[in-house]
């Protein structure tokens, strides 16, 4: 299948043209501002379906509302109208098509080119009215207040909520492109407009307070919480406004004659992991918790690793190695340690299930 997507360097056209890049049923077209109108006719006599996205909507002149959103609208109808090709569209208007706003009646006027298109010439239209949108490339500062958030925050700027209890609905935009590739299985058109429901309702202070939280998460190296859907989806947008000089952050190395140690992340509720490298015949451990678990991952050399139940005496003995990976738990009330039995530097993933707070040590030795 063949598809044109006007508009191909927006936030909403660029997700779903790189939704198709392992897709080798489809074969996207793409429209940009530099295209020449005879190669944009080429291109809709040989497509099978159109994702009509192109428009502006925040330009300095009004008069550009109707050369980039009417005008453009009204050349692929007239066209596919002379040719009589009965190319399914599906169109990106706005819940603002009902406004007294320029913006909002260019969006209109497109819905009206549309709608006499599908009358006259039979052509399937899909016409959405879009809720907030975020995700990654979207234009912060211009359309999209999770994207000015993101930017602003991971730049220490400042952000403006005029009315913190303010509710919005939010949709990610991965949800939406699935969404909108459900139009290309739609056999029937009864319906004109469809609206995409929210994925989420927040306030705008819950919103710049879940943002925040992600900025703040990357000086104490705590893991936000990233539990629920929207979390996951905004820490997601937030990560890619990143300024560069944040893309990369350094961990304290705590090195002494044994080797190093180095706490990777924590997170609040599902403990910690680090790693630590033990030179060759060096021991690390030789204590016990009364309720910490870990989990031991060699993932460089071989290891023993032997502990003892403290009330009893009952010895285990395990040995480790990257040559079989294996994961090996210590257990409460259980004195233990791992010992480099390798020729070269031992190296060691370490989880365990709360973390480290020297005021309220659980880390002991007899």
């Amino acid at each position: 299948m063949e598809i044109t997507v006007t508009g191909a360097n927006g936030f909403l056209a660029k997700n779903l043209i790189y939704s198709f890049v392992e897709n080798k049923n489809y074969k996207i077209n793409k429209i940009t501002r530099k295209t020449p109108k005879k190669r944009l006719k080429q291109l809709l006599e040989r497509s099978n379906f159109i994702f009509h996205f192109a428009g502006v909507n925040r330009p300095t002149k009004y008069k550009t509302f109707k050369k980039d959103n009417v005008n453009l609208t009204k050349f692929i109808c007239d066209h596919l109208s002379y040719k009589r090709l009965k190319t399914p569209i599906v169109f990106s208007s706005s819940t603002q098509v009902n406004k007294n706003n320029s913006y909002g009646k260019s969006k209109k006027e497109c819905e009206k080119l549309l709608l006499n298109l599908k009358k006259k010439n039979k052509n399937k239209i899909f016409i959405l009215r879009l809720p907030n949108i975020y995700g990654k490339w979207s234009k912060p500062n211009f359309n999209s207040v999770v994207s000015t958030y993101c930017y602003n925050i991971s730049r220490n700027k400042p952000i403006y909520i005029s009315s913190p209890k303010t509710k919005i609905g939010l949709l990610y935009i991965d949800d939406l492109i699935l969404y909108l590739k459900n139009f290309l299985k739609k056999k029937s058109n009864i319906k004109n407009i469809y609206k995409p429901n929210y994925t989420d309702i927040v306030t705008l202070k819950n919103l710049s307070n879940i943002i925040y939280s992600f900025e703040l998460s990357r000086n104490d190296k705590i893991i936000p919480d990233i539990s629920t859907k929207l979390n996951k989806n905004l820490y997601s947008t937030y990560i890619s406004y990143l300024p560069k000089k944040k893309i990369t952050y350094t961990l304290t190395n705590k090195s002494d004659s044994r080797g190093s140690f180095a706490e990777f992340f924590r997170t609040k509720k599902d403990g910690q992991l680090s790693f630590f490298v033990a030179k060759k015949g060096k021991i690390r451990g030789h204590h016990f918790h009364h309720s910490k678990v870990e989990k031991f991952l060699v993932v460089s050399g071989s290891a023993i690793f032997k502990m003892f139940d403290i009330s009893n005496n009952k010895k285990l003995s395990f040995r480790l190695s990257d040559k079989k990976l294996k994961v090996v738990e210590s257990i409460p009330g259980y004195q233990h340690y791992i010992k480099n039995i390798g020729n070269k530097d031992l190296i060691v993933l370490l989880w365990c299930n709360e973390i480290f707070d020297v005021k309220k040590p659980d880390t002991f030795k007899i």
